[in-house]
This record gives structure tokens, sequence and C-alpha cells, in this order.
């Protein structure tokens, strides 16, 4: 993450970050290029209402907005790639897969079920952002939060504005073998390899991603997910899915997954696509259930 001192110093990082002149930056807004200019020199702020633009066409957390957009700005720590922010440097990333379940009972009322498409556009926007090279059909977002209500949620800010998302798949067995041996993709998944009636075993649940803009934020999601095995206590399920970030796939290991398979993605970036699977009783309960 970078701090950030000021408005103009992100709006300049997020121009070049995405290749946008100031007047591309500007069509997004609805704004002039000296209207940019000017933001970016820090001589003018944003106009209150024109803070929602910046979070639903920007993609920008409000919480950045509103940190920076401000006569006396707060420094604010924030990564443009993956749309994360931290109030500290010493709160960027969690210390370990432990941190989680500290208190698996703490809870927040701004989650909710993924109920509408804006909801599924929320997901479908941080895949792209994260360049998910193999991002599946919304249909299957869509079913999935009917199948499996409890695992695929959205988590507001105070603002009511979008700041995470978690979406877990129920896959069926042999769709889950097909990806195990990379015979198929995330991408070319159909409505029919989810399991509709979710009753065989083994039980696979398909986390497809996990995403919230801050640590806190990430906690309240991690906790619901955890909270959720810590209940039902499967006699037999798989955890599975593709992680993309190393801190996750780190995290994801010491919660008792393994890594199957791993290799770059094909766009050149050096992202390394990584395969787990497992399941959770051995974190939650110290041993098998």
């Amino acid at each position: 993450m970078k701090k950030y001192n000021t408005l103009g110093e992100l709006l300049t990082d997020y121009r070049k970050h995405n290749k946008l002149s100031q007047t591309d930056l500007g069509a997004q807004l609805d704004v002039d290029a000296r209207t940019i200019s000017r933001w970016e020199k820090n001589e003018t702020l944003i106009k209150a209402e024109k803070e929602k633009d910046f979070v639903e066409k920007l993609l920008i957390p409000y919480q950045v907005i509103r940190n920076l957009n401000s006569d006396n700005p707060i420094a604010i720590y924030y990564n443009l790639k993956l749309r994360t922010y931290s109030f500290t440097a010493i709160a960027k990333m969690p210390p370990s897969a432990s941190w989680y379940k500290e208190d698996i009972s703490f809870e927040t009322e701004r989650i909710r079920l993924i109920s509408n498409e804006s909801d599924i556009q929320f997901v479908e926007d941080i895949q792209e952002m994260n360049k998910n090279p193999k991002q599946i059909n919304p249909a299957l977002i869509r079913e999935a939060a009917k199948i499996l209500p409890e695992l695929n949620l959205i988590l507001k800010d105070q603002s009511d504005y979008y700041a995470g998302h978690m979406t877990i798949l129920p896959l069926k067995y042999d769709t889950y073998l097909k990806l195990r041996k990379q015979e198929i993709s995330e991408g070319s998944m159909a409505i029919s390899d989810l399991a509709t009636n979710f009753t065989g075993t083994p039980l696979v649940f398909y986390y497809y991603s996990i995403y919230a803009d801050s640590m806190d934020n990430t906690y309240y999601l991690v906790n619901r997910l955890l909270a959720y095995f810590r209940e039902k206590r499967f006699e037999d399920y798989i955890f599975s899915g593709i992680s993309y970030r190393k801190k996750k796939v780190e995290i994801l290991k010491e919660m008792g997954l393994k890594v199957i398979w791993e290799q770059p993605v094909e766009d050149g970036s050096g992202i390394i696509a990584v395969f787990l699977e497992g399941n959770l009783d051995m974190f939650l309960f110290g041993k098998t259930v």
C-alpha cells in the first residue's frame, strides 16, 4: 500500500495506473479536463454530491475519498490494484490465519445476502479490477446465492456503499474434479455445474471471490465464513478454489488447505494462479469432525 496525503496525489496515480488522460478521467466523471487538473493540483475540493461518482464509477472506497477530500486531509494507505485501504502502516495485513478466529462471534449488521443485479455487478467489477483472467458467468453467482445464501454475501460500509463481498459456489463433485485436473476453467462453468440440491457427499464449497476493502471488513466476512463451518460441522466436505495473491494463499494454507497446482496466468503479468483444497476442521476444531 502507498500512503496518500492528498486527493490530488491519489487521482494522479489512479490515472497512471489505469492509463487514462485527464480528458478520459473527466469523461468518466462528467467533468472537463481542467477540473481534473485542479483536483490533481489540490486547488479545489470535490463537491460533496460528486463523491458518489468516485465511489461508484472509479470504485475508490468511500472512506478513502472522505479522508482526502478535505481542507485538512487525513493521510490514508491505499492499494489501487487491490482496492484496499488501511489507516495505519501496521494494519495492512493480518498477522496470521488465527487472527480471524480470535472472536468468531464478532458480528456486524452491515452484511446481507446477495440479492440484486447491483450486488452481482459489484462482484464482477472487483474481479475485473483484480484482473481475474477467467471470470464466471454472472448467472452462476445469481444461482449460488439462491442455493447457498449464507455464504453469498454483500458487505456495505457505514455510508451504505459497497465495501466487500463473499461468493461461494456449491459445485457438483465431478465439476470440482475437472477444475482440479485443469480440464475446465472457472470461466467455462455453467449453471448445470452447480449442485442445486447440495445434499450429496462430499459437499464442495468453491470460493470464487472473498474481498473487502480493509482488514476490519475482511475480518467480518471471514468470521462469517468460519462461523458457518463451525456451526454446521459437516462430516464430508471440500473447501476449494483458486487464489492469485501470495498472502491469501499463505492464509489459506494456515487454515488447512493444500496447494494442488499453480501456474502463471496467460496474460504475461507474472501473476500465479494457485488451486487449493482441503477443509477447515483442523483449523476450527483442532481435529477432523
